[in-house]
């Protein structure tokens, strides 16, 4: 889980997710405390072996219910506590 800041944003979207991509990360989650919204990339691998990172879902107040760790389906956070909304 990356929480974006202005100073490190571009980098976090783009070169800290191929890092992490290529380490064998399942699952990376982008949260943007700006516009209360979390975006949730899984990675994966094609047939010729290479891998990449897809957008798997958005979370924002409007659909919070959908939050949730993927990989790891026994760990909860909820939307307002991690806004810190409650």
């Amino acid at each position: 889980m990356e929480v974006l800041s202005d100073s490190t944003e571009a980098y976090d979207r783009k070169e800290k997710m191929e890092i992490y991509c290529k380490a064998g990360v399942s699952e990376y989650w982008i949260v943007d405390w700006r516009k209360r919204q979390v975006a949730i990339y899984l990675f994966d691998w094609k047939e010729d072996g290479t891998n990449y990172a897809y957008l798997y879902k958005t979370v924002t107040k409007e659909n919070k219910e959908g939050l949730q760790i993927i990989m790891f389906s026994n760990l909860y956070i909820s939307f307002d506590e991690l806004f810190d909304l409650e």
